[in-house]
């Protein structure tokens, strides 16, 4: 909500997934890890200011690169 989001869109079924608490921490790590593809910034810090879009394509990205979804 906190960036624009209505509490549908957040509680939507095509935004959720469920996940094994360990892939949880991992992809937590990730988003605050200093990344090269992101100028050097965490995850978190580039998506900042970024649209729903992009933040939902970069969760995506952490889902698939963790091995959650399939690519």
């Amino acid at each position: 909500e906190y960036w624009g989001l209505t509490r549908s869109q957040i509680d939507d079924s095509s935004n959720l997934v469920s996940i094994p608490r360990l892939k949880h921490y991992q992809i937590t790590g990730w988003y605050m890890t200093p990344n090269a593809d992101f100028g050097g910034l965490s995850p978190r810090e580039y998506l900042s200011d970024k649209s729903p879009e992009e933040r939902r394509e970069v969760g995506l990205r952490a889902l698939i690169l963790m091995k959650v979804l399939k690519p």
